[in-house]
């Protein structure tokens, strides 16, 4: 059995830079494990052993992090849509009441969005056309 050299430094918020005999590689650790550019780990619940395995080439562990990075675009977007999704069951509550709509919430409401049109709108850049002769 060899001997084994490494390093790790922190950067913050997970991400890290490995220093070995082999160079220099970055990785990210989370709570369910860490991934680097040749490597992944996964805590397997006994403090201090964790399952360790090859992402199979040099350049196979960008491909795990932008897998990741793909996932949590994805998650990301389906939390999105949950709050607007919410977000608008919450304002339907706030125009309807039990037995009549709410006018003054309506009009409030309705106020808000033209004015977030108009600004969209007034704030687009105007097309300007020269006609010459």
């Amino acid at each position: 059995m060899g001997f084994r050299f490494y390093k790790r430094v922190n950067l913050g918020n997970g991400l890290g830079l490995n220093l070995s005999k082999s160079g220099v590689s970055p990785s990210i650790r989370t709570s369910s494990g860490s991934i680097g550019t040749r490597y992944f780990s996964i805590p397997t619940g006994i403090k201090g052993l964790y399952y360790r395995g090859g992402t199979g080439g040099k350049n196979a562990g960008l491909a795990w992090l932008i897998f990741i990075l793909l996932v949590s675009v994805f998650v990301l977007a389906y939390y999105l849509i949950i709050g607007i999704i919410n977000g608008l069951i919450l304002l339907w509550h706030w125009i309807v009441k039990e037995d009549h709509i709410d006018y003054v919430n309506l009009i409030i409401f309705l106020s808000v969005v033209l004015g977030i049109l108009m600004t969209i709108y007034f704030s687009m850049p105007s097309k300007v056309i020269v006609v010459k002769g």
